[in-house]
């Protein structure tokens, strides 16, 4: 499998060597507030997320990336990319990142590499997002991403709002040069 990049991001596949690191931010508890619905996530639970992707890879050319910080030697920091959204079936952008580095506008960078990737190597049509309405740090990523608002709903039996971007509106966004972090 193939990675990305970007200027401060490597970008590579989850794998096995992933899980301590994915394990420790999925538990943290600023993370997982609105990543995993506030639940405490096993090592059994993060093991599954991490075989899902590699399935997903497998089968569907999409998965999650685990984002390597190049100032820190490599050091996973982060994740984003794709799964099946349940709602629809299309992919669903997902992310996270440590709390310490919240607001720099790695995880913007890491979006915009996947998005380009899921547009151009995978062929996506439409690709969706969700978060929790209260998580406005996620809402302003998926904004600077140029994702467009859909509606705000339930999902989960949490409010929640969902944007969508298709590669015409993505290629629109890219072209007024609109800031990427």
């Amino acid at each position: 499998m193939h990675e990305l990049e970007t200027e401060r991001l490597r970008l590579r596949p989850f794998a096995d060597e992933h899980l301590d690191a994915l394990h420790s931010l999925w538990t943290d508890p600023d993370v997982r507030r609105y990543l995993w619905d506030d639940r405490v996530m096993s090592r059994e639970q993060a093991i599954a997320v991490i075989k899902a992707s590699e399935s997903n890879f497998a089968q569907r050319g999409f998965g999650f990336w685990a984002l390597l910080l190049r100032a820190e030697g490599d050091a996973l920091v982060g994740f984003c990319g794709f799964r099946v959204f349940e709602e629809s079936g299309e992919p669903e952008l997902l992310y996270g990142i440590l709390p310490r580095l919240w607001g720099k506008g790695l995880v913007t960078e890491a979006g915009h590499v996947v998005i380009r990737d899921g547009f151009e190597r995978c062929g996506f049509s439409r690709v969706v997002a969700a978060t929790d309405t209260p998580n406005q740090s996620s809402v302003k990523v998926m904004q600077r991403l140029g994702m467009v608002f859909m509606k705000r709903g339930k999902f989960h039996g949490l409010d929640t709002v969902f944007f969508e971007l298709t590669p015409e509106d993505y290629a629109a966004h890219l072209e007024l040069g609109t800031p990427t972090t």
